[in-house]
């Protein structure tokens, strides 16, 4: 499955992978999928169905949860090294994993978190409240598209580690 959106483009690959999952698979998946269900910052809110809203979040301390979601991936990928994972294949779940950083993930906080920081630190009007400041930084619209379309990608990812592994889906309980 290959997923685009905006400046980001995703091949699910593990996919294929559902004939023979072992609870190691499963496992990696679910910690995998823990991460991403409770970070609003990497895949939005519950109800919004296209992942724009953006209401009530503070850019700056989510911008430090996305970064914080690479961390923890990361450590996830070095948990269950491929030879941990049973179906090594090009498609298994750590491809798909690191797929996720190199081409989501790495190029929006690249793109972004360096420079928005520094815009915040440096450059805001800092009297301002928080909500008021991060209206101003010159580049909203095209930062909140960016993330909007990274939000997706990853809610995307979440349904399918859902679908593949027999994972429960606690956003619909």
């Amino acid at each position: 499955m290959n997923l685009s959106k905006g400046m980001f483009s995703l091949n699910l690959g593990f996919v294929s992978m559902q004939a023979e999952i072992q609870e190691e698979d499963r496992q990696c998946a679910w910690e995998l999928y823990t991460e991403l269900s409770t970070r609003v910052a990497v895949v939005g809110k519950r109800n919004d169905d296209d992942c724009n809203n953006f209401d009530g979040e503070i850019y700056i301390e989510s911008l430090e949860s996305l970064f914080s979601f690479f961390q923890e991936t990361r450590l996830i990928m070095k948990k269950y090294p491929v030879g941990k994972i049973k179906n090594n294949n090009a498609e298994h779940l750590g491809v798909m994993i690191s797929r996720s950083m190199e081409f989501v993930l790495r190029p929006f906080l690249e793109k972004w978190q360096s420079r928005y920081r520094f815009w915040w630190n440096e450059q805001s009007k800092q009297s301002s409240t928080p909500f008021d400041r991060q209206k101003q930084f010159p580049y909203l619209g095209e930062f909140l598209c960016d993330w909007s379309s990274l939000r997706w990608l990853m809610r995307e990812l979440q349904t399918e580690l859902v679908k593949v592994y027999g994972l429960i889906d606690v956003d619909n309980f």
